[in-house]
Order: structure tokens, then sequence, then C-alpha cells
């Protein structure tokens, strides 16, 4: 337990304010977060380094309470000082008066850490509070940034789908049409081969016909000629 508030900063009696100022940084930066966390002797302990700190690197607070301090450090011996105040009556008051001076700057002092406990648990309070605030609306901030985003993707694969749908319409209409197409093509080409082929055959038969008739023509053409022979020679004959 520190017996004096050079004890509390780690620091001896003659250190510089430099050096005091340099201990109160280090010992605070120890302390501070697990405060903010709601630790009470954490925050306890801060209170008393800001007394201390605060009359420490004031000259004149810190040169009364060297006094102070010196006063309480002195040896004084229960015998002593009962025999003293039996032998000298004024020593006894005088010291009775130091004792109620320290005792009432004890009681001041604790009152003052109690008002800087309080003040510095309002403090961490309103930071807390603070700080649970700027995380819900961070959360908050964060939910509609994610809601926004699910809106968008669900906006995007709604686009997506419908591009999708719409290029597999146009890929079957295209693909309809082409098969529509090619049936056409196929009927035009069968309708142009069965009208050859018809054609081809018109052509064998009037080519069978003329043959024919050439032939029947051919054949009469010798029965003609056979006939007039058989009447010259019956002519002959018969003269």
């Amino acid at each position: 337990m520190a017996n004096s508030l050079y004890d509390l900063l780690e620091v001896n009696q003659s250190a510089s304010p430099e050096a005091i100022q340099a201990s109160y940084k280090r010992l605070y930066a120890k302390q501070v977060e697990l405060a903010a966390k709601g630790n009470e002797d954490a925050t306890n302990y801060l209170v008393a380094l800001r007394d201390a700190f605060g009359t420490l690197s004031d000259a004149d607070k810190r040169r009364r309470y060297d006094e102070r301090l010196a006063a309480k450090e002195t040896p004084l011996e229960m015998q002593e000082v009962t025999a003293q105040f039996i032998r000298k009556p004024i020593f006894a008051l005088l010291a009775l008066v130091i004792a109620g001076l320290i005792l009432a700057g004890y009681r001041a002092n604790l009152e003052r850490t109690r008002l800087e406990t309080e003040r510095v648990r309002l403090e961490l309070e309103r930071s807390l509070s603070a700080a649970r605030e700027a995380e819900q609306k961070l959360e908050l901030a964060r939910q509609e940034s994610q809601a926004r985003l699910a809106a968008e993707r669900a906006e995007n694969q709604r686009r997506r789908d419908e591009a999708t749908e719409l290029a597999n319409r146009e890929r079957d209409m295209a693909y309809a049409n082409q098969v529509s197409r090619n049936l056409e093509r196929a009927e035009a080409e069968n309708l142009r081969k069965k009208e050859r082929e018809e054609q081809r055959e018109t052509q064998r038969r009037e080519q069978a016909e003329r043959q024919r008739l050439q032939d029947a023509e051919r054949q009469l053409a010798r029965e003609k000629a056979y006939l007039r022979q058989v009447e010259q020679e019956n002519r002959r004959t018969h003269y």
C-alpha cells in the first residue's frame, strides 16, 4: 500500500516535475483501458493518480504537502507524547491541533477523492454510453448497408434472369425460324425435285410416244411398200 503520493506515483520525494509527469503518464496508461471496461479498482486508482499528480505537479501544493508529510513522519511515540503533554501542555495542544489539521486534510482529501471518483465514474458512463450509441449507429448503418446490398443483388439477379430469359426466347425463336426456313427450303427443294422428276417422266413418256409413233410410221411405211410391191407383182402376173 502506498504511504505517500510519491509512493503512489512510484517516484522519490526529490523527483523532478518531468519525472513525476512521465511516471504519471506511464501508470495512467496501464489502468485507463481497465477503467474503461468498468473495473472499479482501476477507476479508483486513476482517481488517486490524478489527485497525486495534481498535488505534486503544482509547486505550492507540493510544498504544502511535503510540509504535512514531514509533520506526519516525525517520530512521536505515544509515551513521549503523553510525557510531553503532562510536562508541556502547550506542545500537547499544538500536537492536537496539528493532528486535527491532518485529520481535516485527510477528510477533505477523502471527499475530493470521492468527488473525483464520482466524476470519473460519470465520465466513464458517458463515454461508455457514447460508445454504445456509436456502436448501435454503426450496427444500424451496417444492417442498412447489408439490406441495400441485398436489394441491389436481388435487382441485379432479377435483371440477369430477365436478360437470360429474353436471350433464351430470342434463341428459341431464332432456332424456330431457322428450322422453319430449313423446312421451307427442304419443301421447296422437294417440290423442285418432284417437278424435275415429273418433267423427266413427261419427257420420257413424250420420247417414248415419239419413238412409238416413229416406229408405227416406219411399220406403216414398210407395210405400204410391201403392198405396193405385191400390187406390182400382181399386175405383172395378169399381163
